[in-house]
């Protein structure tokens, strides 16, 4: 037992190849590489240049035997050409916004005005235009925009780069919760269904904050609001009668 040693795992440093000279040699054995001791440390393989190459069985190294077949540039290079193959091939990626057509321009309007409950919306609201809302070139997110005009059933909008559009009501959403809101969660007013970190379900008197601006003209106009989820039973268990 004191001869004892435990086995080796990975190739001993001193059987590692010279590769100064052709044919490489073992350090230790003078012997071509890989040496008899070298090769069960080895799995061989050949590569696509047709010279072999050898990868170490218990570790990341590996060794290319002769020349090697391509250097740092020729990767580039041909990654280069085979993007630029791609391209040729597709000549709309990455998709290009067709030009934008003429919008009427004006000044930021002086409206001023924050929603304090269903229906409540006027010139100075701050919305969010939902994707296909406007025109394909001014993209396909969401864009942050003032209500202006009021109507059914387009509404009139104002963007930041000076342009004004007429959206469906249907596309405009509001940009942030009312003051009434804020003020009524600041007192303790319970605006969602539990508490936590994760987004819950609005109470039914604050579901107009998620509604589209013709779902506010709606209400205003009479019609149904719309339909939320099925509220649930008063009385499950109903207390039996002595």
């Amino acid at each position: 037992m004191d001869d004892w040693k435990p086995p080796r795992l990975y190739l001993p440093d001193e059987h590692l190849p010279r590769t100064g000279k052709d044919p490489w040699t073992c350090r230790s054995c003078a012997v071509p590489w890989p040496c008899p001791i070298a090769d069960p440390y080895l799995t061989g393989s050949r590569c696509q240049c047709g010279a072999p190459s050898y990868w170490e069985v218990r570790g990341r190294r590996h060794w290319h035997i002769g020349p090697i077949c391509y250097t740092r540039a020729d990767v580039l290079a041909a990654y280069a050409k085979e993007r630029h193959e791609y391209h040729q091939a597709h000549p709309h990626y990455p998709p290009q916004r067709p030009p934008q057509p003429r919008r009427r321009r004006r000044q930021r309007p002086r409206y001023k005005h924050t929603p304090s409950g269903p229906g409540d919306v006027l010139p100075g609201t701050w919305l969010w235009v939902k994707p296909g809302g406007l025109h394909p070139a001014w993209g396909d997110l969401h864009r942050l925009a003032m209500l202006t005009h009021v109507g059914r059933p387009y509404c009139e909008v104002w963007l930041d780069d000076t342009t004004v559009h007429r959206v469906k009501g249907e596309l405009l959403i509001l940009e942030r919760r009312s003051t009434a809101a804020n003020v009524s969660e600041a007192g303790g007013v319970p605006m969602t269904v539990g508490r936590g970190p994760r987004p819950r379900p609005l109470l039914p008197e604050w579901r107009w904050l998620k509604w589209t601006v013709a779902e506010h003209l709606a209400f205003l106009e009479g019609d149904c609001a719309p339909a939320g989820p099925a509220s649930v039973q008063e009385e499950l268990f109903p207390v039996r009668q002595a």
